[in-house]
């Protein structure tokens, strides 16, 4: 359908021109490949076809035509199209608010006797959700994306997720984001390549390390230093083994400004070095 005084609607301020909008429509072909970097959380639609997801941490998830797919924040992964494929994406920049009275906090409480894990699931689109997928895929090809609109329809696929789904689906698909305290987790998760230890993190959360600790262990049930060495163990082992950029790039854009440290840090925490698990997954 045609847009009226689109003139008007391309040159407003709440126009959407960001590289990623709030939401988009992407298609692939067959056997394309890329690379995503994520700021924030986004849901996939994947309407047709098949895709398969690769973290940073080598767990793949493949989503078929029908599906949707939570990718979590501050993380970086792969994608493969099995088959072409179009997908809705859907970017999610603010707090997670299922609706006025039901946010993630409340979800975290719903069940504690299921184990949280890192493992990405998908739920299916049911037939609620299906209409307004496509709607929104129509007027994304009519070129209606204003800023505005995006985000009531965000809030729009968040009641309808609260209404038509049960909680046991809406606990496993956002299991791997699940926190008691979102706001400290999503501020840990997006700072902490910036600190090499404990004691400067909490100092720029504005808190002390004893204190920065606690909240810490209560909210990802473990010490914070081993955590993040962890994690950004997971981003360097898929830099390496996903991407083609030289050894030296990789280790200073992970804070190694020298080599042998780079290759040690590697050493001892994948039992080799980066050329070593660069040449094994090649093989792989």
């Amino acid at each position: 359908m045609i847009i009226y005084n689109i003139e008007e609607h391309l040159t407003c301020y709440c126009y959407d021109s960001n590289d990623k909008p709030l939401i988009e429509v992407r298609k692939f072909k067959q056997m394309e490949t890329g690379e995503i970097s994520l700021s924030c959380h986004e849901i996939v639609f994947v309407l047709k076809g098949k895709l398969r997801f690769t973290m940073y941490n080598n767990q793949c998830q493949v989503v078929s035509n029908n599906h949707i797919i939570l990718l979590p924040a501050h993380n970086k992964m792969f994608f493969k199209a099995i088959a072409g494929s179009m997908i809705l994406i859907l970017r999610l920049k603010e707090d997670i608010q299922l609706c006025q009275t039901f946010n993630l906090e409340r979800l975290d409480r719903y069940i504690k006797s299921v184990e949280k894990t890192n493992i990405v699931s998908t739920i299916e689109i049911n037939a609620r959700l299906k209409p307004f997928a496509h709607s929104l895929i129509n007027t994304w090809e009519d070129g209606l994306k204003c800023l505005y609109y995006f985000k009531a329809k965000i809030t729009e696929f968040l009641i309808l997720l609260r209404a038509y789904y049960s909680e046991d689906q809406l606990y496993c698909f956002f299991n791997s984001v699940l926190t008691s305290d979102t706001i400290f987790a999503e501020s840990v998760r997006s700072k902490h390549l910036q600190y090499s230890t404990v004691n400067e993190f909490a100092d720029a959360m504005n808190m002390t390390p004893q204190h920065f600790s606690r909240r810490f262990y209560n909210v990802f049930g473990e010490a914070p230093y081993g955590w993040m060495q962890r994690e950004k163990a997971k981003l360097i082992y898929g830099e390496i083994c996903r991407s083609k950029k030289p050894m030296k790039k990789i280790a200073e854009e992970y804070g190694f400004n020298v080599q042998p440290n780079f290759n040690r840090f590697c050493k001892m925490a994948f039992g080799m070095n980066p050329g070593e698990i660069r040449k094994k997954r090649k093989l792989v």
